[in-house]
């Protein structure tokens, strides 16, 4: 029977798993230069830059939710030991890290020093990273609780 504290560390786990996605793709689009704070660079932005600050924006929530919905799915069918889920996930998951890990070290090496328009971009996109992934695995869950 699955205990109060492992449903909430499950739940943390989801969270966090979102909330690392999303600070990923946040990452990559930063250094490609499509990042949130493309319209924060001058004191009046054209179209072009608000177009590339909605669309990440937009990247970033939607990584957020499907990974924070994802990791809640994986977790609950782990927990409920589905053998099959839990062998072929655990793989992937594990070349994912890997993989996203070593990539956002390579591409977080840009050079750039930073200021306060980086710092708000990197902070805005936290606060929207844990916000979508707590939504992704609160679906997650009450998906779980009706089935």
């Amino acid at each position: 029977m699955e205990t109060e504290a492992l449903r909430r560390l499950q739940y943390a786990a989801a969270i966090a798993c979102g909330v690392f996605a999303a600070l990923t793709v946040h990452i990559v689009l930063t250094v490609f230069g499509f990042g949130l704070g493309t319209v924060l660079r001058d004191l009046f932005p054209s179209t072009a830059q608000q177009l590339i600050s909605s669309l990440a924006w937009w990247a970033i929530g939607a990584t957020g939710f499907v990974a924070g919905w994802g990791a809640g799915a994986y977790l609950i069918a782990a927990a409920r030991e589905r053998e099959f889920i839990y062998l072929i996930a655990r793989r992937f998951l594990i070349a994912l890290v890997f993989a996203v890990c070593t990539a956002a070290g390579v591409l977080s090496k840009s050079g750039s020093v930073g200021g306060s328009a980086d710092v708000l971009a990197s902070v805005t996109a936290l606060a929207l990273a844990l916000l979508s992934a707590y939504c992704g695995a609160r679906l997650a869950y009450l998906n779980a609780e009706t089935a």
